[in-house]
Parts: structure tokens; sequence; C-alpha cells
């Protein structure tokens, strides 16, 4: 039988949501060595949502985070290249 757990340990929590979004801001100004924190922090988050979501829906959002991750790093890439044509 399971034991039921903490309450407050299922749901995202504002400083979690905070982290991540740091992350993000850090990974898009061309910190991709914090790429590795976003990837756990935004999956610490699927963890705690994903007993209310069904089997298709976590596919997706981890996909989603996958594609985001990606998209942030070539962009971020592309800015930087950008900017040293320009010098």
């Amino acid at each position: 039988m399971e034991q039921p757990q903490n309450p407050s340990t299922q749901l995202i929590q504002p400083k979690d949501f905070a982290r991540t979004v740091e992350s993000i801001v850090h990974v898009y100004q061309g910190n991709h060595d914090v790429l590795p924190d976003l990837l756990s922090d935004a999956g610490r988050m699927l963890l705690k949502v994903r007993q209310k979501m069904t089997p298709v829906q976590l596919v997706l959002s981890v996909a989603a985070v996958a594609i985001g991750a990606i998209v942030l790093v070539s962009s971020s890439s592309n800015h930087f290249s950008e900017a040293e044509e320009v010098r």
C-alpha cells in the first residue's frame, strides 16, 4: 500500500518556477554551462505534476522542454555569432 506524500511536496513552489526561469535567462544570454541545471529544474517540475497528466501529456511536455532548450541554445548562439561579425 502506497503512503500518501506530503501535499506541499507535490505542488510546484514559486522558488522552483523562479529557478527555472533564471536558468532560461542565463542560457538565453549565452551561458550554456547552466543548460544542465535548466533541464534538471524543468524535469523536477514535470515530476511534480506527472500524477495529474496522462502519458501522452507527459511525453509532449518532455518534448516541449527539450525543443525549448534547443531553440534557446541555437538562438543565443546566433546572437553571439552576429555580435562577432559586427566587430
